[in-house]
């Protein structure tokens, strides 16, 4: 399994790095691992962002994104 840095997530998703700071304190959306150094590392959670940035591209609201259940973020 694949350790992502935020700014792979970034890259990645098309999602902003202070964005998905904010989604994991606000909403507990995502949760990192963090090294010895303190540094974000995302493992299978990319499925479930780009399943978010693909909602918030069909017109989805996020405060609507945050009350799905998991499993209907990431069938």
């Amino acid at each position: 399994m694949k350790l992502y840095q935020i700014a792979e997530l970034e890259q990645l998703t098309g999602i902003k790095a202070h964005t998905l700071r904010i989604w994991e304190k606000r909403y507990g959306l995502i949760e990192p691992t963090r090294t010895s150094t303190n540094i974000r590392r995302y493992d299978d959670q990319v499925k479930k962002l780009l399943n978010v940035a693909t909602l918030l591209g069909s017109g989805y609201k996020f405060s609507k994104i945050a009350e799905l259940k998991e499993k209907e973020v990431s069938p």
